[in-house]
């Protein structure tokens, strides 16, 4: 059955990086979805986009999907290194039901200053070709 894998994939980076012990130390958690009381520093898994990467004898897809972190220390500094534990801990291998994770690639990695100044936001792009199984 052709399927997307979107749902298999978001479970897997969600588990990876809440399980991380590293990350753990350093955020209040990892969500995507948040809540209006939330504390600071967070990670948030969102965003996918999927494009068709099929060839002759299977179907697959490349999806992008976003790593956010969200963080009020005074500098960037923080956002950096939520970022770079996250990038450790996808650098392990996910496992998906129905699925092969053929490449990875990081795709952008930046931070910026949100619309509330207060908040630094660092984004991560993650690129993923997958095959159905």
């Amino acid at each position: 059955m052709i399927q997307t894998a979107m749902a298999e994939l978001q479970k897997g980076i969600y588990e990876r990086l809440s399980t991380d012990t590293a990350l753990a130390k350093k955020v209040t958690g990892v969500f995507d979805y948040i809540g209006e009381d939330q504390l600071h520093p967070y990670v948030t898994v969102n965003e996918p986009i999927s494009l068709p990467y099929n060839t002759k004898q299977s179907f697959g897809e490349e999806l992008s999907i976003v790593i956010n972190s969200w963080s009020t220390y005074a500098g960037k500094k923080e956002s950096y290194d939520i970022l770079n534990h996250c990038l450790s801990a996808l650098s392990k291998k996910i496992e998906m039901t129905g699925f092969v994770i053929k490449k990875v690639d990081v795709d952008t990695i930046q931070v910026i200053d949100d619309a509330d100044s207060r908040i630094k936001h660092g984004i991560l792009r993650m690129k993923y070709v997958i095959q159905n199984n």
